[in-house]
Parts: structure tokens; C-alpha cells; sequence
């Protein structure tokens, strides 16, 4: 059972027998289906069908007998995003266990290494005919949530949201100019990160944390490509599971000038949710390259 199923609006689905039925249903009448044959004459076959508004289930298998028969080799929920998220240099590597992939980046607004599940699968084989690569590109990300709450936003006290772009622009570049290997912009980073530091830890002994910090995404758990992520709330829409009526809500959040969506189930959020409030939770995040 995947655990990110209720997110999408299944949260009564606790068993694998509960499952078959959308499974089937998926691969009976898919609104997308797509197909790529590989060098070695098997034919990767991936159906999607939503149950809500860019939300729904994708099922992956092939057809390896003569009597060209479907095998379900593995099934994912997913939500598909609409904002052009990341425009950088993208790896692109097979997990282990399944031809899922993983697309990577080196994104310098997180300082970390952004890993998400690729949902286009099929684009990416008639492109790359399977091999690994990694190629420039724009990145629409989504998310999944199980957990999440709606927090305050941090009060702007010294500075407007025009210098803090440029400071964080600024940074930025120093950041890239840094993976240069230039020394004076290494030096410069180090000095503000002591700064920075200096300064947080005097105001953490009597504010909380999440009234310094206003957005962040951390890698959540040993699941590369889950993070715990403070975001900026900008726009806010609803939508229905036409099998169950649950309700999800899409959350479009900014974090770390990251511009992205969250589906979570009305029942997994708690506070209300507005326009300017903030959110934070758990999510498995996803996305489709533009090849």
C-alpha cells in the first residue's frame, strides 16, 4: 500500500484488496495512457486516470507474453503541478528496484540537493531511449502530503520583500560563483554564515524558531525525495474525489523562492488555510521535466 494514497482523497483504502479495483479501473478506461518499447522488445506501458482535478493514479507495467497480456509492475498516486519550479542542470537515474527515476538537481536557492520522483516516465524514454542523462531543462514539481499545519506568517520588521530578494539574488551568486571555485566569493559566504549564525543564535534564546525562519525545505527521513518544508501560501484551490468525495486541498506555497503545489486531504490539515499564512508539513515531492 502506498502511504501517500490518502492524499489524494483514499484514506479509507487500509488494505492491497481495497486497492485492485481503482488499480483496474485505472488500466480498463486510463485518461492517459502511454507506451515506449524498449531495446530488448519490451513495451513499458504506463495508464494514468485521474480521480480529481490533476490528481490520480498512474499504473506502470509491460507486455513481455504473446498474448500481449498487462503486468502491473508498480503503482504511484500523483498530483500534477502547473508552475515552472526549476530551471537547472537535471540528472536523471533509475531507482533500483523498478524503472521509476529520479530526477536531481543542484538548485542554489536550497543549498541542498533537490531529488524528486519523476512523473513523465514515458517523454523521458522517447527522448533519452532509456539512457541516463543530464540536461538543462525546466522543472514543474508537485507534492503529496500526509501532514501538515497552517502557521502565521513572520512579521516583516526592517525590511521589505524588494531587499530581500535582492539580498537573497545576491547570495545566489555568490553561491555560484563559489562553485567556481572563486575565493573571494567562498570567503564572503563563510563571513556571512558566521554572521548569520551569531545572529540567530541571539534571537532563538527568545523567539521561536518559525517566527526567524520564514520558508525552508529539509530532506524529511531516509526518502530522498521527501522534505519537511515551510512555505509561503499565494494561492489556494479545492478539489473533490469523485469516487469517495473526500476533499483535497491544493496549496500553491513558495519556499525558498521555489514556487510549487501541495495536495493534502482536508483531514490530514489542520488550521485554516489563507492567502499570506504559511504552511508546514511532510511531503513527497514530485515533478515532470519539459524535455
Amino acid at each position: 500500500m502506498h502511504s501517500f494514497i490518502r492524499s489524494i482523497g483514499f484514506s479509507q483504502i487500509k488494505k492491497d484488496v481495497d486497492l485492485f479495483p481503482l488499480l483496474q479501473m485505472t488500466i480498463d478506461s486510463p485518461d492517459m495512457r502511454s507506451s515506449y518499447e524498449k531495446p530488448d522488445g519490451e513495451v513499458f506501458i504506463e495508464m494514468k486516470k485521474e480521480f480529481g482535478h490533476r490528481i490520480g493514479l498512474a499504473v506502470c507495467g509491460s507486455n513481455i507474453d504473446d498474448h500481449q497480456a498487462f503486468h502491473i509492475e508498480y503503482f504511484y498516486p500523483y498530483f500534477r503541478g502547473q508552475y515552472d519550479s526549476v530551471n537547472e542542470e537535471i540528472e536523471i537515474e533509475r531507482h533500483a528496484d523498478k524503472h521509476s527515476y529520479a530526477a536531481i538537481c543542484d538548485d542554489m536557492r536550497l543549498g541542498v540537493t533537490l531529488i524528486y520522483y519523476l512523473q513523465n516516465i514515458s517523454d523521458f524514454f522517447k527522448f533519452t531511449n532509456g539512457k541516463m542523462i543530464t540536461k538543462t531543462g525546466t522543472s514543474v514539481l508537485s507534492a503529496l502530503s500526509t501532514e501538515g499545519k497552517i502557521i502565521l506568517p513572520v512579521e516583516e520588521v526592517d525590511t521589505s520583500r524588494q531587499n530581500q530578494k535582492k539580498k537573497f539574488m545576491k547570495r545566489n551568486n555568490l553561491l555560484s560563483a563559489a562553485k567556481e571555485g572563486d575565493e573571494e566569493a567562498i570567503e564572503n559566504l563563510t563571513m556571512e554564515d558566521i554572521d548569520q549564525y551569531s545572529v540567530l543564535s541571539r534571537r532563538v534564546m527568545s523567539e521561536d524558531l518559525l517566527t526567524i525562519i520564514d520558508t525552508s525545505m529539509m530532506p524529511y527521513g531516509i526518502e530522498s525525495d521527501q522534505y519537511a518544508v515551510v512555505g509561503e501560501i499565494f494561492d489556494i484551490h479545492h478539489s473533490k474525489n469523485m469516487i469517495t468525495g473526500e476533499n483535497m486541498i491544493l496549496l500553491s506555497v513558495n519556499s525558498k523562492d521555489i514556487l510549487f503545489e501541495i495536495c493534502i486531504n482536508e483531514k490530514d490539515l489542520i488550521g485554516e488555510p489563507q492567502i499570506g499564512r504559511r504552511f508546514k508539513g511532510k511531503i513527497w515531492m514530485q515533478g515532470y521535466m519539459k524535455f
